[in-house]
């Protein structure tokens, strides 16, 4: 047994054993398990590695004829990630599962909200795109198709996000660690785990759950739901204009910078002959949220005079350099852009004329492990894994 010490006095989760896991979440033991179907034939390897930001990180490894294993368990004071990938071979198993334990008598009788299928379904109300219900016999038993769950413990609430990489992977199939995910009254206690029911021919099973104290967001609201389906383009969900007001956009002002008209359209749409024109520096602010990588789209152009080249900026990367655009002409300047406290400070230079922008939600903060940080938490795996990142 691999016996962890708490992590800090103030820790709301505190990892109090990895070999069985244990999880004391405000106190209480929330985790009481870890769930892998098949059972695998021996013990994993399990080490500690130290990572910049988190106060425990264990790396588990095991190689067995038919499959190989690699799970991440790492936590800071107020967030744990499990996070659990399995190679299959063809013909060991038609289903596996994995996932963790929750006592039976910590979760009976606990209100919880969560976005998903609810077993019975005359037991749980909707409230918007989320269901609320009473766990236990009497109340709900199963969710099926869980993506988020929020449970309010006598502790206070926490959240188990399914899902952390949000609507951007939206189904079983689409992309990698989109597996379908349950939570199950048990004889051994409530199971909240995820399967993969096609892996006769082998394959990956992988996932992480992050398990974190209650976030101020509704449970619908964790993940926005956005359009970025393959077929169709990033869904703006802010507009601006600079100068008179536009149905559709916000008016938007830059310091120092002045407003101009195009004449050649003022018979036609006048109110959007309007930009603002600057010469040298100058800085606006897109209001979002939540916070991520949005699409910045700037539309530029004078009737009268060539604008740029231009250095753009928007929190992402290094200032890119913008391209001339000839006179009498319009043009799009796109870039990454990165909100903090729900606004991207976007910041230009040179000579330009900016007629209105726009800001399209690729990436949440929340669902961020591409740019800030990686999957894993760690990746100093064991010298003999093979398994991809």
């Amino acid at each position: 047994m691999i016996l962890v010490a708490a992590i800090l006095a103030h820790a709301q989760i505190d990892v109090a054993s990895v070999e069985p896991l244990q999880v004391d979440f405000a106190g209480t033991r929330i985790i009481d398990g870890m769930i892998v179907e098949p059972a695998p034939g021996g013990a994993p390897r399990t080490w500690q590695i130290e990572a910049e930001g988190w106060a425990q990180v264990h790396h588990r490894w095991l190689a067995e004829p038919g499959s190989k294993l690699r799970q991440e368990i790492a936590t800071r004071a107020h967030r744990l990630e499990i996070t659990h990938m399995r190679l299959l071979e063809p013909d060991v198993t038609g289903v596996t599962s994995a996932g963790v334990l929750l006592p039976t008598a910590l979760i009976d009788g606990v209100r919880a909200q969560f976005l998903g299928t609810p077993g019975p379904a005359d037991a749980a109300t909707r409230e918007d795109s989320a269901w609320s219900a009473i766990l236990g016999p009497g109340g709900v038993t199963s969710v099926r198709s869980l993506r988020y769950l929020r449970l309010h413990l006598p502790g206070g609430a926490v959240d188990f996000d399914c899902a952390p990489k949000g609507t951007w992977c939206p189904g079983q199939g689409i992309c990698r660690a989109t597996p379908a995910w349950s939570l199950l009254r048990r004889g051994d206690g409530w199971r909240l785990y995820s399967a993969d029911g096609k892996v006769r021919t082998g394959g990956l099973h992988e996932f992480k759950l992050v398990m974190t104290p209650a976030r101020a967001e509704p449970v619908a609201e964790v993940h926005p739901a956005v359009n970025v389906r393959w077929t169709n383009p990033y869904a703006p969900t802010v507009r601006l204009n600079f100068g008179a007001p536009v149905a559709g956009f916000e008016p938007c002002a830059i310091d120092g910078g002045d407003i101009t008209r195009d004449e050649r359209f003022a018979g036609v749409q006048p109110e959007r002959v309007e930009g603002v024109s600057v010469s040298g520096e100058a800085e606006f602010f897109i209001p979002v949220a939540p916070d991520g990588v949005y699409l910045v789209s700037l539309l530029v152009g004078d009737s009268a005079r060539e604008i740029g080249p231009a250095q753009a900026f928007a929190g992402v990367g290094e200032p890119l350099q913008m391209p001339a655009v000839a006179a009498g002409d319009y043009d799009c300047w796109v870039l990454a852009g990165r909100s903090a406290n729900r606004a991207i400070t976007v910041r230009l230079s040179g000579e330009f004329r900016l007629v209105a922008a726009q800001a399209a939600p690729m990436m949440f903060e929340v669902e961020d492990y591409l740019l800030n940080r990686g999957w894993w938490v760690s990746t100093e795996f064991d010298a003999e894994d093979d398994l991809p990142l």
